[in-house]
């Protein structure tokens, strides 16, 4: 599993690019409120062909596994989801979103965001 960091993203080769699962959602949120997350390919699009694509993407909150969406080659290697943040008395407090990618040629690829909560 690689695990990729701002500077891999920015840096990184087309290869790591196309297979890092990019979060997308506010940095910080209020607490118990409903916000969205998008999670795609980190700016180079990953080939979705017979033998070659990314079978699923899934987001945990912490250790704590909220959606797993799984694809085919007919799909474009992309979600959008809606995802509360924990409640009244959580905050000053962070989320760590982590996505997961998996090719089924080169593996299961993560990346993580925290997210504040107010």
């Amino acid at each position: 599993m690689s695990c990729v960091d701002a500077k891999t993203l920015k840096e990184g080769t087309d290869f790591e690019k196309k297979h890092t699962p990019m979060i997308e959602c506010k940095d910080k949120v209020k607490a118990g409120e409903i916000f969205e997350v998008k999670i795609h390919t980190a700016g180079v699009e990953h080939p979705m062909e017979d033998g070659h694509y990314i079978n699923y993407i899934a987001l945990h909150v912490g250790d704590i596994p909220l959606v797993r969406v799984d694809l085919t080659q007919y799909a474009k290697p992309e979600i959008i989801v809606k995802i509360k943040a924990p409640g009244e008395g959580h905050e000053g407090a962070t989320m760590k979103l982590t996505a997961y990618m998996y090719c089924n040629l080169h593996g299961i690829w993560k990346y993580e965001k925290e997210v504040k909560i107010e």
